[in-house]
């Protein structure tokens, strides 16, 4: 066993200040997911300090039940800590144990997904996207017949009912990961107005008089991809403005917020799906496993299977295939 004793009370603040001088890059949304990882550690050691890391096996056995993504998410956050403190080199070898261990959850996550199939937990719970979509017609028909979309003082259940409804068919159409959460809602005048800086930070819904627009500056990609823009369909903008209306959203308001009136968290957020459709289909979904059910039921797997067979024979990439060589004479 190494023999390392790392006795520092940090702070959330502290471990913030540190990760970003290490990562400045990274977003705050990473950063954060970076210190909830982190407190859970301790709190499974009952520990206030990090000693327990000096320790990579009882670590690893400590998160032997959770899954092998988890694990590897969490060993990502001591990774980066031990990097944080890692004056002259003094945790060097304990960063290279934890990255071997991380390394092969890496493999064992490359290997499940190049199998092309769901894991054991996401396929007890996988749906066809048809499933999704009568669920929410169940929760529409539910609407409808309870007159929440005119009822004036709606309860907080209610309101949740409306916010989960129009939160699900916005992730049919566009399933992104847990970033609605902290979205803005904004008037495109004062949308034009913002300063260079604002514009570049948060998500937004800009509210013009016939369209809404999504703009996502802060999602798990966004330093490769940048700003994304996408137009809201007149079928979701229409789900979107009853649940606006209803709830009595106004310019500048949060677009989904908690009972308590406070921005829906990213885990809040993930924690009402599940809930949700564990009440309507008795299945446990998240934005991850949404994001492979779209994807499943718009692209056969057939197809995908054609295009790597395809691309391997042409020894080229299926990105290079579709951007190079898929042409239509048209």
């Amino acid at each position: 066993m190494l023999d390392y004793t790392i006795k520092m009370k940090i702070n959330t603040d502290n471990t913030t200040e540190m990760i970003t001088i290490l990562k400045p890059n990274l977003r705050p949304n990473s950063i954060k997911q970076y210190e909830i990882h982190l407190n859970k550690l301790k709190k499974i050691f009952k520990s206030d300090t990090y000693d327990f890391l000096s320790n990579p096996d009882e670590v690893m056995d400590k998160l032997s039940s959770n899954h092998y993504t988890s694990q590897r998410n969490t060993l990502n956050a001591v990774i980066i800590l031990l990097l944080a403190l890692n004056e002259d080199d003094k945790y060097s070898e304990l960063i290279e144990e934890y990255q071997l261990r991380r390394d092969k959850l890496n493999q064992q996550y490359i290997k499940e997904n190049d199998k092309g199939t769901v894991s054991a937990s996401q396929k007890s719970n996988f749906v066809e996207l048809d499933e999704i979509k009568n669920m929410l017609k169940t929760m529409d028909s539910e609407i409808k017949m309870r007159g929440l979309k005119k009822k004036a003082d709606l309860t907080g259940k209610e309101k949740e009912l409306l916010m989960v409804y129009t939160i699900f068919s916005m992730l049919v159409k566009y399933p992104v990961r847990l970033d609605f959460s902290g979205m803005k809602l904004i008037n495109k005048t004062h949308f034009n107005k913002l300063k260079d800086e604002d514009l570049k930070m948060g998500n937004y819904l800009v509210n013009s008089k016939n369209s809404l627009l999504m703009i996502m500056n802060e999602y798990k990609t966004s330093l490769k991809y940048g700003e994304k823009q996408i137009p809201i369909d007149k079928d979701i903008e229409k789900i979107i403005r009853m649940y606006m209306k209803a709830t009595g959203k106004s310019n500048g308001d949060v677009l989904f917020v908690s009972s308590k009136n406070t921005p829906l968290s990213r885990n809040s957020l993930s924690a009402l799906l599940t809930k949700t459709s564990k009440l309507y289909l008795n299945k446990s979904i998240s934005t991850t496993l949404m994001r492979k059910i779209v994807v499943s039921s718009t692209i056969p797997k057939e197809v995908i299977n054609k295009q790597c067979d395809l691309a391997y024979i042409m020894c080229h990439s299926i990105e290079v295939q579709n951007s190079v060589y898929n042409k239509s004479a048209e």
